[in-house]
């Protein structure tokens, strides 16, 4: 299928201000789904910056709860609704997909804010949560699979995906440490995307928060047997430069394609 692609829209981690908070989008052909949502009206701004519609994104996997990845689903419902009313158009629909405890914890979120995106999308906007490991089909030729990780809350549901792009494979992690389900899962994957909160130096921190090393990153691929790694969910250069963290992943990978997110940046699948 032709006009496969990964936009990095947003890079950081939770607390990095040089970046935006993390949400991915993979395209093939009309396809298009959000990995993640980063947080605010940042997703929007940068979709449009990438010449994207967000009325055009009609699938949304979330990772888990924690609002550096979730905080941008109302604002960018609430975007694509009051479009579509301003256009006198009905709004398209959106199909979120998310663990059965994410999935109750965002919308518990939402209740507590009195989310009117929501609303405003009411039967058009659906929630698919299929169990751990069970392959679900998005579009023909287009399918995701939720992975198990290990992040915080401990048993909150976090995960990771598989999204199979008519062959092509791309595995995103989310937020976790180090994750042997993620490497089974992600074996001989096109595209790993994984988070890195750090240098293996700094383990002792980066582990408190649940998130993994670049050079755990790096030996997950290798494990993975992926074709190319993104690291993602980056710290602050202050904290560790990106150009350490490259250099450490690409220690433990030296078969595979390593490479750092920009914001905004586009990889051809």
């Amino acid at each position: 299928m032709a006009g496969r692609r990964v936009v990095f829209l947003g890079t950081g981690g939770a607390l990095n201000v040089e970046r935006y908070q993390s949400s991915i989008l993979v395209e093939s052909g009309s396809v298009r789904i959000l990995l993640d949502t980063g947080g605010g009206l940042g997703l929007v701004r940068r979709l449009l910056a990438a010449g994207i519609d967000p009325a055009s994104v009609n699938h949304v996997f979330l990772s888990h709860r924690h609002l550096d990845h979730v905080g941008g689903l109302e604002p960018f419902i609430l975007t694509v609704s009051l479009d579509a009313r301003r256009r006198g158009v009905e709004p398209p629909p959106v199909t979120i997909y998310a663990s059965e405890d994410s999935a109750r914890a965002v919308n518990a979120t939402l209740d507590a804010a009195d989310a009117a995106g929501r609303g405003r999308l009411g039967a058009r906007l659906r929630w698919a949560t299929p169990a751990f490991a069970a392959r679900e089909a998005v579009a023909p030729g287009v399918a995701l699979t939720l992975v198990p990780v290990d992040h915080l809350p401990r048993g909150g549901g976090a995960a990771g995906c598989v999204v199979d792009l008519d062959g092509v494979r791309v595995a995103y992690s989310g937020d976790t440490m180090p994750s042997p389900a993620l490497a089974q899962a992600a074996h001989g994957v096109d595209l790993l995307i994984h988070e890195v909160g750090g240098l293996d130096a700094q383990a002792d921190t980066v582990h408190v928060p649940y998130h993994s090393t670049a050079g755990e990153a790096g030996r997950i691929a290798a494990a993975a047997g992926a074709r190319a790694l993104a690291l993602f969910h980056l710290p602050s250069s202050a904290y560790a430069n990106p150009g350490e963290l490259l250099a450490e992943a690409r220690r433990f990978a030296p078969d595979t394609d390593v490479f750092v997110t920009e914001d905004g940046a586009a990889r051809p699948l």
